[in-house]
């Protein structure tokens, strides 16, 4: 290569990843209402999840995790959804569904090379960005029972995984399959694919609590 191409190719690829960067923060963590006493300042900072995937979580002026906030009213079936998760230049978020909520225990599908399995709900405090989504219907008081959650739990990590595929999974389609199985589907949009986008905007389903989130947007 000629060395007078050298710096327009660097200028070029500089500017490829900073504007792919500045459309993965667009619509990041918003603060929309004031942090507990508990907590007066926080950082928000990236932790990996997997090799490739990064979620936000709070930490103090020491740079030690802390709780963003404390999530107070919920019952089991809700559903929660994040926008703090991104893997390269897609921020896609986080779901998992609350089938616990004595125990505090949410199914969810994390990463690559696991199998979906339950999360303790505490852990949902440490998002900067939440929100807590119920059925406007309700639903029946044993359709969460372990009996029928647990065909859900083991199943293979898979990005693109459809939601008529009972072999693989990501976090909004474990999600969708389980209500699913009620005969509720939450896809808003009717996609190929689901995703914690497509939940949050469910006809389905009405906010119980948010942080974080834009009040002008469900998303």
């Amino acid at each position: 290569m000629k060395s007078y191409l050298f710096p327009i190719v660097f200028f070029i690829f500089a500017t490829l990843i900073i504007g792919l960067n500045l459309w993965v923060e667009h619509g990041a963590y918003t603060p929309t209402q004031p942090v507990s006493d508990m907590n007066p300042t926080f950082k928000v900072v990236d932790y990996p999840v997997s090799l490739f995937t990064l979620e936000e979580q709070c930490v103090d002026e020491e740079h030690q995790p802390i709780a963003c906030q404390q999530l107070t009213d919920i019952q089991t079936g809700d559903i929660l959804v994040t926008k703090s998760n991104h893997t390269f230049f897609y921020r896609h978020g986080h779901a998992g569904v609350v089938v616990d909520a004595k125990e505090g225990l949410v199914l969810e599908a994390l990463g690559y090379g696991e199998g979906s399995t339950l999360e303790p709900l505490e852990k949902w405090n440490d998002y900067p960005t939440v929100k807590v989504l119920r059925l406007k219907e309700g639903i029946e008081e044993d359709a969460l029972s372990y009996q029928n959650i647990e065909k859900f739990l083991g199943i293979d990590y898979h990005l693109l995984a459809k939601k008529t595929d009972l072999t693989a999974t990501h976090c909004a389609d474990i999600v969708w399959k389980v209500f699913n199985q009620m005969g509720i589907d939450l896809d808003s949009n009717g996609g190929y694919f689901v995703t914690p986008k497509d939940i949050a905007n469910s006809p389905y389903l009405f906010e119980v609590e948010t942080y974080g989130f834009s009040p002008d947007d469900t998303w």
